[in-house]
C-alpha cells in the first residue's frame, strides 16, 4: 500500500469505473467480515463453528466539495451512481482506493447501496454521503475449523486406571 503522507492525492480520491471522484473522498467502515455457521446440540454445552466463507464488505465514502468544479465534476459523476433502470440487470463498478485494495479488504468492486443527499456542514463545505457494497462472485466454500491447541492437548492419563480408560477409547476409536 503506499505510504499516505508521501502519496495523500492516492488517499484524497475513489476511483470508480475509472472516473476519480470530485472533491476529497474519505473512506470509512469498511472490513473483511466472516461467515460463521454456529451448530449447537441438545444437551451440549459449546458448539460446532463451520466456516461459511467471507461476507461482503459495506462501507461509506463522503465526498467534500468547496469548489464550484467539484460540483461541475459531481454532475458528470453521479451518473455513475444512478439507479438502474427497470427491467435491466445492474452491473457491479471497478472500484480503486489503496485503503481498500489490498489484504485483508481486497475490495476490487462494488455496487451502490444509497446515495443520501447533500448536507451543507459548514458556509461553503458540502458532503456528499455514498454507501457501497463489495461486489465478488461466489465460490463454494465450507469448512470447521480445528480446535486450538489448548483443545488439541488433551489431559493425559495420570494413573494406572486413566491409562486404562485411555486405552480402551483409543480402541474404541480405531474401530470406527
Amino acid at each position: 500500500m503506499p505510504n499516505p503522507i508521501e502519496n495523500a492525492d492516492l488517499y484524497d480520491v475513489i476511483v470508480l469505473a475509472g472516473q476519480p471522484s470530485p472533491g476529497l473522498a474519505i473512506v470509512s467502515g469498511a472490513g473483511s467480515p466472516r461467515n460463521w455457521d454456529e451448530r449447537k446440540g441438545y444437551g451440549i454445552s459449546g458448539a460446532f463453528l463451520v466456516f461459511t466463507g467471507d461476507g461482503l464488505a459495506k462501507f461509506q465514502v463522503r465526498l467534500l466539495l468547496w469548489e464550484p468544479q467539484h460540483f461541475a465534476q459531481w454532475e458528470v459523476f453521479s451518473r455513475l451512481l444512478a439507479r438502474p433502470q427497470r427491467g435491466t440487470r445492474p452491473k457491479a463498478l471497478d472500484y480503486y482506493h489503496p485503503y481498500h485494495s489490498e489484504e485483508p479488504l481486497n475490495i476490487k468492486s462494488v455496487v451502490v447501496e444509497d446515495v443520501l443527499q447533500q448536507v451543507q456542514i459548514e458556509p461553503g463545505l458540502w458532503a456528499q454521503d455514498i454507501k457501497f457494497i463489495q461486489y465478488r462472485a461466489p465460490k463454494p466454500f465450507l469448512t470447521k475449523p480445528e480446535g486450538s491447541t489448548a483443545q488439541l492437548n488433551e489431559p493425559r492419563a495420570e494413573d494406572e486406571a486413566d491409562r486404562v480408560i485411555l486405552n480402551l477409547v483409543e480402541q474404541v476409536k480405531s474401530l470406527l
